[in-house]
């Protein structure tokens, strides 16, 4: 028979924590696909990150890697699913448009603006870890913002598309048969 001393022992490998850049390059992808879906800049879709994290009560990467499963179709847990939707909707939520005095700018040059941001942001949906797409996200959500006086990204979208929509109705407007 084997003495217990003489026996191998075998030893289940320890797992080792993720590293710091795995984590930033996760949160990265996840960040990307937030600025494309909502859309706004990195920065607050970091914050929106960290508040998926906070109220599902998880760290960082596993909301990041929530969003990432979201964008495939993958089932979430109801509780990671509830608290995304709900930061979604608040960061959807539009703040009051500043005070002063804005002029519109011309149908063709916002046509322009907004055909670019929708164009980046369906590359930034198809390749969401691209450092230079999230960057070019960020200038043209930036570059809206400023156009149409608004300080959230999705607003000066919304506000844009409303104003595009509406210069195509008006009577006597260039390109209208009627």
């Amino acid at each position: 028979m084997d003495h217990p001393a003489e026996q191998i022992k075998t030893f289940a490998a320890p797992t080792a924590p993720p590293q710091a850049q795995d984590v930033r390059a996760t949160a990265a992808c996840a960040a990307g696909v937030l600025m494309a879906l909502v859309p706004c800049t990195s920065a607050k879709a970091r914050r929106m990150l960290d508040e998926v994290a906070m109220g599902a009560g998880t760290d960082v990467r596993g909301a990041a890697e929530a969003v990432l499963d979201a964008q495939t179709g993958k089932p979430l847990a109801p509780a990671v699913e509830d608290v995304l939707r709900h930061v979604l909707a608040l960061a959807r939520n539009l703040p009051a448009p500043p005070a002063g005095s804005w002029s519109p700018p011309e149908p063709d040059v916002l046509r322009q603006h907004v055909n670019h941001l929708r164009a980046v942001r369906r590359r930034a949906m198809a390749a969401p870890g691209d450092a230079n797409v999230r960057g070019e996200m960020e200038e043209a959500a930036y570059t809206l913002c400023v156009v149409m006086g608004q300080r959230s990204a999705h607003g000066a979208l919304l506000a844009a598309e409303e104003l595009l929509a509406v210069s195509r109705l008006r009577p006597g407007t260039p390109g209208r048969r009627c």
